[in-house]
């Protein structure tokens, strides 16, 4: 298994968006959500993170605007 700290370590020195930050900002209306099952994940267990809510309301919102733009 590798550590955490290596992924984390990894993703310090991405110099292009992820695939979903490219969706969102192409205008889908659509994506799959990590950020959302992180989420639910740790509500079932009890627990919640500040960063995880503030990334999953700042995907709502991109998705929202997607939305309206399309219909």
């Amino acid at each position: 298994m590798v550590p955490f700290e290596k992924y984390a370590n990894a993703a310090l020195s991405l110099l292009t968006p992820s695939s979903a930050a490219r969706a969102l900002a192409n205008g889908a209306p659509n994506i799959e959500r990590t950020d959302r099952l992180v989420q639910t994940i740790a509500a079932q267990k009890g627990m919640r993170l500040d960063a995880v809510d503030q990334t999953v309301a700042l995907v709502d919102g991109w998705l929202e605007k997607n939305r309206k733009k399309a219909a």
